[in-house]
């Protein structure tokens, strides 16, 4: 692909706020100086994810990683360095200049390609839905008259139409110029694995509604398609109600949750977010004016949609359809729930009856009344799993106690343990809270708990010491080139430990400024062999660091990286001696006048001139 002009990239980190960048994927509140959230990466409930925001570094404590923006993007969308500059200069619109190598601008990077097509085919899908055509007409009746939505709600949504003659969209994306390779590789057709011109689609979709699926960025990275009268006969998934796009290098259904680009934008502090159980149902709740629900995609829900539900609130309501699928569904995330630190409570309907059904009739109001009536996860899994009328001592009460347990022993925390034991204790009131404790800490020795996560590091003060002379001097170089040029001219590049990551990088900073190849950090940053250099190299950079005594702060060090070289070549020399035959008097002697000349050494250690 073409590259970005190193103007441009300098120009759109400046124009560019990584706090901005990092927005979709996490929350994050001021801390002092930086900025702090859950983890991007990982799931976790205590935040060690920081942002400097005048440095425009983040440092990811649970991680590890580090870095700039593009090297956030880098990691979160698995993208080369160039196509996380193109992503980031679409996403916030700054135009970029491209170096003249011949190579053609039109041609795009995949990832960036399948999103482009995925726009293409949104808006084809939707023009279809639109259409003035008799089975056009036929998809907005079911819209409007089975299904009961609003057609104004269509068009805010995109939804589509796939054409069950399958369509001219095959055709409409080559006159686009979008290569075989997209056409392949975006999920809605089927194409045969030796046809790599992709001259014969077949499109996956065929009579269909069409759902646009969206990434917390709000860019259509997939669809649900929805079984319809006009879906055709020979359809290989005519029998299925729902398909879903495959897993692309855009979309991993696992790993995304219907809404959620819309649900986070209305989140006020403290309000929790709905979950319901499919598209349609969410897409209800925004009719009705209900904008913080999310959906999983079909299938049963992830600790990884959970966990990123968690980055956005730390509780959420579910609601779920009142039968016993609902009730099983519920039971299965529950454990889940808890692994991530998700406070949930059950917004319980009657049997028979669904999320759809009950806000269409009901509306926002509905709504309320099962808030008012909403089951904490205690008294949500005491009631399904020991209903009323299970006898005491019973099987069935043994069976469903057990499951209580090791739904409770997913919690990493002691106090939700124990106020979890209490209520259960309450909730079964002939039961003795410690005969209750004995029991659950027998289940518990019988199998293994997750080990509570480990406390995160907290970020790195600027009094606290580095570890070494090497690193101390790296981070002081970094963060001003006036006392790197003069670290530069006092220290002798042999004197660094090279073996040590930080070594390795004052080795070549050094290097850069002693030879005048110093062009500033980020060719320096291009340098860097490895992530784990990288992630060093920013964990330094997202540190604040006062040089009120440039001198002494820089001087230090440096007589400490001396002193540590003299002295190895002290025991180097010593070493030679103990080897010397004891009659090559001359050998020793010159050995001895070189052990002198390496003691005055180290009495004179070399000053610094700023």
């Amino acid at each position: 692909m073409p590259r970005v002009k190193r103007s441009s990239i300098e120009n759109l980190r400046q124009r560019v706020s990584l706090l901005d960048v990092v927005a979709p994927y996490t929350q994050m509140k001021r801390a002092g100086a930086q900025f702090r959230g859950l983890s991007p990466f990982n799931a976790e409930k205590t935040p060690s994810f920081y942002v400097h925001p005048e440095k425009n570094v983040f440092m990811d404590y649970s991680s590890g990683n580090a870095g700039d923006l593009f090297r956030f993007v880098q990691l979160k969308e698995n993208l080369e360095f160039g196509e996380a500059v193109e992503l980031l200069a679409e996403r916030f619109s700054v135009p970029l200049e491209y170096e003249d190598d011949g190579m053609p601008r039109e041609r795009l990077s995949l990832r960036k390609e399948l999103l482009s097509l995925h726009e293409f085919a949104t808006d084809y899908y939707h023009r279809c839905f639109q259409a003035e055509h008799a089975d056009s007409a036929a998809m907005r009746e079911y819209w409007t008259a089975n299904r009961r939505f609003p057609l104004e709600l269509a068009d805010e949504f995109k939804i589509g139409f796939a054409p069950a003659g399958g369509g001219k969209l095959p055709d409409l994306l080559r006159q686009k110029g979008f290569s075989a390779e997209a056409l392949h590789q975006c999920g809605l057709f089927y194409i045969n694995d030796h046809d790599t011109e992709a001259r014969s689609p077949r499109p996956r979709f065929r009579g269909r509604l069409m759902i646009p699926i969206r990434d917390v960025q709000g860019r259509v990275i997939a669809f649900t398609a929805r079984q319809t009268d006009l879906t055709p006969q020979d359809d290989p998934s005519r029998e299925a109600k729902y398909i879903n796009s495959p897993e692309t290098p855009l979309f991993k259904k696992s790993d995304v949750l219907f809404g959620l680009e819309r649900a986070r934008q209305h989140l006020s502090d403290g309000q929790s977010l709905i979950l319901v159980e499919g598209q349609l149902d969410c897409l209800r709740c925004v009719e009705k004016g209900i904008l913080n629900a999310v959906a999983p995609q079909g299938t049963a829900i992830t600790e990884h949609q959970l966990a990123l539900l968690r980055r956005y609130s730390n509780r959420a309501e579910v609601l779920l359809d009142g039968d016993r699928a609902g009730q099983k569904a519920a039971l299965r995330m529950l454990p889940l729930a808890l692994k991530t630190g998700l406070d949930v409570r059950f917004l319980c309907l009657p049997n028979g009856s669904d999320p759809d059904e009950l806000l269409r009739e009901g509306g926002a109001d509905a709504l309320e009344a099962l808030y008012r009536e909403a089951l904490g996860w205690v008294e949500f899994a005491v009631s399904t799993l020991l209903p009323a009328g299970t006898v005491p001592g019973s099987p069935e009460e043994r069976r469903g106690l057990d499951e209580i347990f090791s739904i409770i022993a997913q919690s990493e925390s002691a106090v939700i343990r124990e106020q979890a034991l209490s209520e259960l204790a309450l909730r079964m009131s002939r039961v003795d809270r410690l005969a209750l404790q004995r029991d659950f800490e027998r289940f518990s020795s019988g199998q293994t708990r997750p080990a509570p996560q480990a406390e995160q590091p907290a970020p790195q003060k600027v009094s606290e010491a580095l570890t070494s002379a090497e690193s101390q001097l790296l981070l002081i170089a970094l963060h001003s080139d006036r006392l790197a040029h003069s670290i530069s001219n006092t220290v002798d590049h042999q004197w660094v430990n090279g073996k040590s990551i930080e070594g390795g990088l004052l080795r070549k900073l050094i290097i850069e400024f002693q030879s005048e190849n110093w062009n500033g950090l980020d060719d320096f940053i291009e340098l860097l062999e490895s992530d784990e250099e990288r992630n060093y190299l920013y964990s330094l950079l997202n540190r604040d660091v006062e040089l009120d005594e440039p001198e002494q702060t820089v001087l230090g060090p440096i007589q400490a990286l001396y002193r540590r070289h003299v002295m190895q070549l002290q025991k180097e020399l010593d070493l030679k001696l103990m080897n010397t035959p004891a009659d090559d008097a001359e050998s020793i002697r010159a050995l001895h006048r070189q052990r002198i000349e390496l003691r005055s050494q180290l009495r004179n250690p070399p000053a610094i001139s700023l």
